[in-house]
């Protein structure tokens, strides 16, 4: 779990693109409200404050949220030893654990996490009972033999229970766990929950290469800067990933932004999985489209 395995190179959209969307839109006072930006974990379900200069990417590795600094982005090729290196801080649902069992989650991380690390790591590492609020926690300061500080990892116990992992306990990290909550008990959810079936009406008009249904759904500005005509070519050159199945795994939201990561899965025989975005804001009560990007 959240071992050294190498990333997979996605085709079509890079996720730099679509945090530099996400700034330039909550950098417009009038676009955005006073609520904290926050990355939503569809398949993971949680979500935590985005720090400042950090990005989310969610495709790269299945599973796998990774939190990154800008100055270092995600590559091709790159292993997780050397993203946590560079500051990154890794999210993955335990899937061992299917619910907040307070017992099965102390076990799992006696009997299983802490004795796995130790089999390559001082038996001397720190396990520390924790509380995150309502939430049991328990951090984990593994060290290799020499006293070297290898990783930090804080487990959660959230419906689905969690864990992180970092090189060590840097302010990201802290952050990030300090943030971190439940989806199904967020007082947000209400409006990520309206805001995710708007996406994934856009994504199944998409999908059935509907360009009046997905004009409709757009704003003003979409529909100025990207013609009917343009839309149509748009979509018709991305029509060999539109049939592919598609998963909203994720985005960034803000209350008045919502920026989502979508894969596009292949079928057997196919290239690897691609990458696309949609971005909406609020205009009102509704949310409209005011971007898009598909891989060709």
């Amino acid at each position: 779990m959240l071992g050294l395995a190498v990333i997979v190179a996605l085709a079509g959209v890079g996720y730099y693109i679509w945090h530099k969307a996400y700034n330039a839109k909550t950098s417009n006072p009038s676009a955005t409200s006073h609520q904290e930006a926050k990355y939503i974990s569809f398949g993971g379900g949680y979500l935590f404050s985005i720090p400042a200069g950090y990005s989310i990417d969610e495709t790269a590795i299945t599973g796998v949220t990774i939190i990154y600094p800008d100055s270092s982005p995600i590559t091709s090729g790159k292993r997780l030893d050397q993203l946590y290196a560079n500051g990154s801080v890794a999210v993955q649902p335990i899937t061992a654990l299917k619910d907040n069992n307070t017992q099965a989650f102390k076990d799992y991380v006696n009997d299983k996490l802490v004795p796995e690390l130790r089999k390559s790591m001082s038996s001397g590492s720190d396990v520390r009972l924790a509380k995150q609020g309502d939430v049991v926690a328990i951090k984990v300061l593994a060290v290799l033999n020499n006293g070297k500080r290898l990783r930090a990892i804080y487990a959660l116990n959230l419906s689905q229970p969690i864990i992180m992992v970092a090189k060590d306990e840097s302010d990201v990290l802290k952050i990030v766990g300090s943030t971190m909550e439940d989806l199904t008990k967020t007082k947000l959810k209400s409006g990520i929950d309206q805001v995710a079936q708007v996406v994934k009406q856009v994504v199944e008009q998409i999908q059935n290469q509907d360009v009046e249904a997905v004009r409709k759904a757009s704003s003003d500005e979409f529909n100025k800067s990207e013609t009917k005509e343009q839309l149509t070519a748009k979509l018709k050159k991305a029509s060999a990933y539109l049939d592919r199945s598609i998963t909203i795994v994720g985005g960034s939201y803000n209350g008045k932004v919502f920026i989502a990561q979508l894969t596009f899965e292949p079928k057997p025989g196919e290239p690897p999985v691609a990458g696309g975005v949609v971005s909406l804001h609020k205009v009102g009560q509704t949310w409209k489209l005011d971007a898009l990007q598909l891989p060709q």
